[in-house]
């Protein structure tokens, strides 16, 4: 199984464990390397990539600036998503999720340490 097929099955994984994820991915700044579960997430949001994806970008350029220095977890809000990043050390690179609801943050206490376990997971797997 290759690295992108071992974080895919990843990115599954904790978006079955957490309903109110409506995406999980592994991005970095430029959106290069774009893994994303599910794929069909940019075309159920397609009116609304363009504004997201730029959201995206600018907050993986904060991931890659502060990340080498202790930036553990960002988040933002945009059109309607929570989006919550978990950078991994010392890259541009982060596990992102997308979810829905009336108050994200509160929705999503359990999910917040359960994208961090799966993030070192994804480390564990890069370095290999």
């Amino acid at each position: 199984m290759s690295q992108s097929e071992k974080l895919m099955e990843l990115l599954k994984e904790l978006k079955e464990r957490h309903p109110e994820a409506k995406a999980c991915m592994m991005a970095r700044r430029g959106l290069e390397g774009l893994i994303m579960f599910p794929e069909s997430f940019k075309e159920e949001v397609s009116t609304l990539w363009d504004p997201i994806s730029k959201n995206l970008d600018d907050m993986l350029t904060v991931v890659a600036e502060y990340s080498g220095i202790g930036l553990n977890r960002l988040y933002s809000e945009i059109l309607g998503f929570g989006v919550f990043f978990l950078p991994l050390t010392g890259s541009d690179t982060a596990l992102i999720v997308f979810v829905t609801g009336a108050d994200p943050l509160k929705e999503s206490a359990n999910l917040l340490d359960d994208m961090a376990a799966t993030r070192d997971k994804a480390l564990l797997m890069c370095s290999e």
